[in-house]
């Protein structure tokens, strides 16, 4: 190894650690390491241990051998396996995910879905259907009914009315498109931001759902209640019961009442009377129940009651009811709310508003055209009667490549946008003109996506020594499995001649007996079962016994084989250490031992494994960077200058 100090002619080896942000720290077998990649893996290693902190000329040594080790995987192209390329991969993949959203849009979004958890939206709705996917001649269509039903509301019709005359809810014969209060996340997403943002009397303009556009009139806003935490008993009264039998379930709960209210354990009773099963085996615990969780009548009764209170029996459209209300909870702070707004987003599939921001932002950044509408003419055209992207579809497009779009100064060509269809199976392909332009949508947002993504070790700094370190660290592991590991532990050759050149480093304190314990059914057994353990190693004794003296209906004999200190085994201890009668076996009344008792010193290497792997492992760890140091001594060179500079810059 080459530690060379920059004075005269030898600047031109190195960067100038003054003239440069991040100069070259070392040189190993080629591969340029700066100062900021030795600074985040030193750093980040002293922080972990304070106790084991090694100061900068001792990590260097370190570094080195980690570098070293990771140069041999590639020297010996384990950097070129498929199972090495599909671990960095998935990993890079995963760290990338952080990378590719607007993390502030994110926050920004998530902050507003916690300031609606505050109020409640009284609103009404009329819907006009049009599919995610919908063509934009579709889409157009859909969207001038939806502006010519708000004229007509801003002109003055009765809501529900209009609703009734136009809206595609199915919903809207019975309730006039009034959807009553609802709370945050209980709406998709975009219907939510729309409603939040009207004042009471105020109908908004038509807004965009995955459902269709939505014309929202909001009549009232409410702090939100909260949540209550309720148990119940039930009986269950079918809606088409007679008088008698409503009469005779309403007794029924009376009488529970009463007995509440005279003492009566509340959770037993409902275990043993609900009819909600379920919930009766928790003693009637419902959990926490918020708005429109459950049906009106038994929400309005819950949040009428104080906490503590048990209510009369009270009927609802499915049965009977005694409530206990134990606590109400209010919406908590945003760091307490944001992991379960994360999660139901998550759930909803409405996590990817960061992701979108970061799309539509790229797109302005990088100088993404707009479709070219002359080349989706053509797609349209071609082939009318095959599903896009099909066989006969590309015969028919006969290797046609116009540029669609351009961005980031590149065309971006119908070949490539068409193997990509091929390989796209969320959206369906016959209904053309919807599928060409929601599949160039998609395409567009991946090739966004795609490029950022090869720039993150370029843009963000941070992302590259995280993902190299990953890198670097499965080749370190592969390779010292390789080199060390599996050797240490399959190299029996190779342990054995290590313990009995350092037998003296594994001595006893005390002695260990080497052998079987063995579990008769009589005493007559012992003298031919020693005569077999003659005849044989002790690692055949076991399979030995049980093989001649055991079947599948009788078992006369059971035995135990290992390495016993004075003081681990009764029996052993009696047998062999003159100890105190052991607790006979009911099952095997005779017992006896065979083998030796070994004073201070182990026999041989497996008496002793674990310690003597783990040194021998050790042992050739040091060999083989010895000789790492020796292959590559003249391909290490370490800037001292830069070196001084660690930390001090």
């Amino acid at each position: 190894m080459k530690r060379i100090l920059l004075f005269g002619v030898a600047m031109a080896l190195f960067f100038n650690a003054s003239a440069q942000d991040d100069p070259v720290l070392m040189e190993i077998n080629g591969k340029k390491i700066k100062r900021s990649e030795f600074e985040y893996i030193y750093n980040k290693n002293n922080s972990n241990n304070v106790s084991e902190k090694k100061n900068l000329d001792e990590y260097v040594d370190l570094f080195v051998n980690f570098k070293l080790k990771v140069a041999e995987a590639e020297a010996l192209g384990l950097d070129t396996t498929q199972a090495f390329k599909n671990e960095y991969k998935n990993y890079r993949a995963q760290l990338a995910k952080g990378y590719l959203t607007d993390k502030e849009a994110d926050e920004d979004f998530i902050r507003e879905i916690y300031n609606h958890m505050k109020e409640n939206v009284e609103a009404s709705h009329i819907l006009i259907n049009c599919k995610e996917n919908a063509s934009p001649s579709d889409t157009l269509a859909a969207y001038n009914k939806a502006m010519k039903v708000y004229n007509e509301l801003k002109a003055g019709a009765d809501f529900a009315e209009i609703a009734k005359k136009y809206s595609d809810d199915p919903s809207v014969v019975r309730n006039g498109g009034y959807l009553g209060y609802f709370a945050a996340l209980q709406m998709v997403t975009d219907f939510e931001m729309a409603a939040y943002a009207l004042q009471p009397g105020e109908i908004g303009l038509p807004v965009r759902s995955r459902f269709g556009y939505h014309i929202i009139k909001v009549t009232n806003r409410r702090q939100d209640p909260g949540k209550v935490k309720v148990a119940h008993i039930f009986k269950y009264v079918p809606q088409n019961a007679g008088e008698v039998e409503r009469q005779a379930a309403m007794k029924t709960m009376d009488s529970l009442y009463t007995a509440i209210s005279e003492g009566a354990d509340f959770a037993k009773l409902a275990e043993e009377y609900s009819d909600d099963k379920g919930s009766g085996r928790q003693g009637g615990e419902l959990g926490w129940v918020g708005m429109n969780m459950t049906i009106p009548a038994f929400e309005e009764k819950i949040y009428s009651m104080k906490d503590g209170e048990i209510s009369k029996p009270f009927e609802t459209p499915i049965g009977i009811h005694i409530v206990k209300k134990s606590g109400t909870k209010l919406v908590g702070t945003y760091d307490e709310e944001k992991t379960g707004i994360v999660k139901t987003l998550a759930r909803m599939g409405e996590n990817d508003k960061g992701q979108k921001a970061m799309i539509a932002r790229l797109k302005k950044e990088y100088n993404m055209s707009a479709l070219d509408g002359n080349v989706i003419d053509m797609l349209m055209k071609t082939a009318p009667d095959a599903e896009l992207g099909d066989s006969l579809y590309m015969v028919a497009l006969g290797g046609r490549n116009e540029a669609m779009f351009t961005f980031a100064g590149k065309e971006y060509g119908v070949q490539d946008f068409m193997e990509f269809v091929g390989n796209y199976k969320r959206i369906n392909k016959k209904v053309r003109e919807s599928a060409l332009y929601s599949l160039a949508d998609v395409y567009m947002d991946k090739v966004v996506l795609d490029y950022e993504d090869s720039k993150l070790e370029e843009k963000y700094p941070d992302f590259a020594l995280l993902a190299n370190e990953y890198r670097d660290g499965i080749l370190l592991f592969n390779i010292s499995n390789q080199e060390v590991w599996e050797k240490a532990s399959a190299d029996e050759e190779g342990l054995a001649k290590y313990f009995k050149k350092n037998r003296r480093k594994y001595r006893w304190d005390k002695p260990h007996f080497k052998g079987v314990i063995v579990k008769c059914m009589s005493d007559s057994l012992e003298a031919p079962l020693k005569e077999l353990f003659k005849k044989q190693p002790m690692d055949k004794w076991t399979t030995l016994a049980v093989d001649t003296y055991n079947n599948d209906s009788v078992k006369l004999v059971s035995v135990k084989k290992g390495l016993f200190a004075e003081g681990e085994n009764p029996v052993v201890d009696y047998y062999v250490y003159d100890s105190e009668m052991y607790k006979q076996d009911d099952k095997y009344p005779y017992m006896f031992v065979y083998g030796k008792n070994l004073k201070k010193k182990p026999q041989d290497f497996r008496d002793v494994r674990g310690p003597v792997s783990a040194d021998y492992q050790n042992y050739l760890e040091k060999q083989w960077v010895k000789y790492l140091r020796k292959k590559y001594a003249d391909k290490v060179v370490i800037n001292e200058e830069v070196l001084k500079t660690v930390n001090n810059h």
